[in-house]
């Protein structure tokens, strides 16, 4: 979005910690680049409500030009809901997670792109940290408790070799 633009962000729980940081790194990614989250719709995860939720965007602001999903099965309702306007394309999506939907969205070009962590390094990570705790060994507890486990930015350009990691992983 070089000229800027308006975005509308999508969340299950407003007030939880994972949302909280996501919507926090959003506003820290695009602060100076004329790009403003104008709000942030919770939805409780009630599928259904996170699709009017962007059917009422759609509908009441049409100077809304991005559209973040801040939970995985957020972007598939956008999509949903885009499509169903006939806006596809219209909108820049930014996604959080690899839903197949979402994959398939970055893959057409109808959404920028997605962020991705890797599930299968939490729990690496954690069973190696949980059997090395049990041993006694505490050392390699973060005296925050946080251990962070790198993302991923999938685009169009990384988005085939992304999904068959995914599909790798998954058979393997």
């Amino acid at each position: 979005m070089p000229d800027g633009g308006k975005c509308m962000g999508f969340v299950g729980f407003l007030g939880a910690d994972n949302a909280k940081e996501r919507i926090a790194g959003f506003r820290q990614a695009v602060d100076g680049k004329g790009i403003e989250l104008v709000d942030v719709r919770g939805d409780d995860v009630d599928f259904a409500r996170a699709r009017s939720n962007v059917d009422d965007v759609l509908a009441a602001s049409p100077d809304i030009n991005c559209m973040v999903g801040f939970y995985s099965y957020n972007p598939p309702k956008i999509y949903e809901a885009l499509q169903a306007a006939g806006k596809l394309g219209d909108v820049t999506v930014i996604a959080f997670d690899e839903d197949p939907i979402t994959l398939g969205a970055v893959r057409e070009g109808s959404f920028a792109g997605t962020v991705v962590q890797d599930p299968y390094q939490w729990g690496y990570q954690g069973m190696k940290l949980m059997a090395a705790y049990l041993e006694g060994d505490k050392s390699e507890i973060p005296a925050d408790g946080l251990i962070i486990v790198p993302t991923k930015i999938i685009d169009k350009a990384n988005v085939d070799a992304f999904e068959a990691e995914l599909k790798k992983r998954i058979n393997g």
